[in-house]
């Protein structure tokens, strides 16, 4: 439901979806044209509030605002009955259809419940005319490409999938940006068959399908064969589109009577099976087509506890809107990608301790380029931020997204995505406390420096001795070595970016940094990886890197004073 300019703000965001056979086709409705929609009228309204049963309410018709303007009109309506008296209406409801008796006695398709006005209680809303609705065409001239980060999403989604406590961490950080985002649980205690969309039925329009699932959740309208039209306003008004259908199960109407912002009555419900492929998005519908559901890729995400070996794996799908344009102007890999990447995180080790170590890699391959695109980085999370790691993994995730997203001279097309993780518990990390190195070296020869450790975890006081390259062009002379290491990437600041708020930051449309080619994008994605050793400076000159231990993070710094020689 289209609750507020605000909403319009959100973007973002199982089994290889199998070919779902279509439903059986339904003869159209008849329409009630909106000149003779009568004020005063006693109508139905009909729309999911339990599982998948369609059940029927009151409408009332109060008015008719724009009636001049058909196609921008809408129709004021109040609404009772047991399936709503408790609740009133909220996102969910958007498309419920309102059928009212015509002059011949024939129940008549007026149009979809669309948007509240802010009354409390949500008993009074707006039904976009059925004749607005239908000037959506299921297949619209493809829309041209929009500027990346420039369209997001109209209406509140729904994310199901995460456990609780990194959905609330999800919810917080959208709610942190402005946005609005709702939890779901991963699905109804029973599986149920495929549904046959009817008008009333409850459906999702899904830019991920599977593990991590995300889309919004509105309601059928109005079916003609295999179309269906759904919502009675834009999910973010590109024009063409090829996103998932998806029929859904609602385990509640959960009752907020405010109507403000983000506290207002909404339909809990689960996305159930792909049925079929949304193509049209416009000002008053979204339009699919039951049957086939429309091309994606899969990301897939394989995660390993390196205490006691336990794996866990899953298989999302992402919709490819690449030979449509991509025309919300960004990727739903980004969302989705970095829930199901922050998910493994959070789950692996079966709790968050607040001092945890890893490594993830990525690899995205596209249809453009020969070879994949690839980074990998190590993680050691010391703070009391919940979820830091999955943060952190997540964030590196969203990083790699963007840098796909930003590439605007041609639109590039994933076709799969693969992530390896690795935590264990505990942070193997030591401070420098000393350095000490013999008085001299030669210029072009190996300096060996003894660093004292002292390590986190235990206490305990160790050396480790690295070696030292001095470049044969250093002047001769005193010169100071400095070493420093690599912090801890969460400190105990729980304000500290490696929080989740980066997934929901939205690029600048006037961006014009991103990479101008395939070989500049395959360099900036290989530039996502952080080196986290121990990096040098001599006589105030970059060394860069010198030492790096993939299973220990060194903190701190230390520093030797040598005489270069000739």
């Amino acid at each position: 439901m289209l609750l507020s300019a605000r909403m319009r703000r959100l973007f973002l965001a199982a089994l290889a979806a199998a070919f779902v056979a279509p439903a059986a086709a339904f003869a159209a409705d008849p329409i009630m044209p909106l000149g003779d929609v009568q004020v005063g009228a006693h109508c139905t309204g009909l729309s999911v509030v339990r599982g998948t049963d369609v059940a029927s309410f009151d409408v009332d018709v109060l008015d008719v605002i724009g009636a001049e303007r058909p196609l921008s009109a809408r129709i004021l309506v109040r609404v009772s009955g047991p399936a709503v008296d408790a609740t009133g209406i909220g996102p969910g409801f958007s498309g419920s259809p309102v059928f009212c008796t015509g002059a011949d006695g024939v129940a008549r398709n007026i149009g979809a419940l669309s948007e509240t006005i802010g009354e409390y209680g949500g008993k009074t809303v707006l039904v976009t005319p059925i004749e607005a609705m239908l000037a959506q065409p299921p297949t619209p001239a493809a829309a041209l490409p929009a500027v990346p980060g420039a369209r997001p999403l109209a209406t509140p989604l729904t994310i199901a999938g995460l456990r609780p406590a990194l959905a609330a961490s999800f919810v917080a950080a959208a709610r942190k940006a402005g946005h609005v985002l709702i939890s779901s649980p991963a699905g109804p205690r029973v599986t149920f068959a495929p549904q046959p969309l009817v008008p009333g039925s409850a459906a999702v329009v899904a830019v991920s399908s599977g593990a991590i699932s995300v889309g919004a959740l509105g309601t059928v309208t109005y079916v003609d064969g295999p179309n269906v039209w759904l919502f009675g306003h834009p999910m973010d008004d590109a024009g063409r589109r090829s996103l998932f259908l998806e029929d859904a199960y609602v385990h509640a109407v959960i009752n907020n009577p405010l109507s403000v912002d983000d506290v207002a009555t909404y339909k809990l419900a689960s996305p159930g099976n792909d049925i079929g492929t949304i193509t049209s998005d416009g000002q008053s519908a979204v339009v699919g087509a039951m049957g086939a559901p429309p091309p994606s890729f899969p990301l897939r995400v394989t995660a390993k506890d390196l205490a006691s070996g336990r794996t866990t794996a899953s298989l999302t799908q992402i919709a490819d809107e690449g030979d449509v344009g991509r025309p919300s102007g960004i990727s739903p890999l980004g969302l989705a990608g970095a829930a199901a990447v922050a998910e493994a995180a959070g789950g692996i080790l079966k709790g968050t301790p607040s001092r945890q170590t890893g490594d993830m890699c990525v690899t995205v391959t596209l249809r453009e380029l020969r070879g994949p695109l690839r980074f990998c980085n190590d993680y050691a999370v010391d703070g009391q931020v919940p979820n830091a790691l999955a943060g952190a993994a997540s964030n590196d995730m969203t990083a790699a997204v963007q840098l796909l997203d930003g590439y605007r001279f041609g639109t590039l097309h994933p076709t799969a995505v693969e992530v390896g993780l690795r935590a264990r518990a505990g942070v193997s990390q030591a401070f420098i406390t000393g350095a000490t190195a013999p008085g001299r070296v030669r210029r072009g020869h190996v300096l060996r420096v003894r660093l004292r450790l002292l390590h986190t975890q235990t206490g305990a006081r160790t050396a480790r001795t690295i070696s030292v390259r001095v470049p044969r062009d250093t002047p001769r002379g005193e010169r100071t070595l400095k070493l420093l290491g690599t912090v801890a990437d969460i400190g105990g600041n729980p304000d500290d970016p490696g929080d989740l708020s980066v997934v929901f930051e939205e690029s600048d449309p006037g961006e014009t940094s991103g990479p101008t080619s395939l070989a500049a994008l395959r360099r900036a994605f290989k530039a996502l990886h952080r080196d986290v050793g121990i990096a040098a400076t001599l006589g105030g000159r970059s060394l860069g890197e010198v030492y790096n231990d993939p299973r220990l993070r060194i903190t701190g710094d230390g520093r030797v004073r040598v005489r270069v020689q000739p």
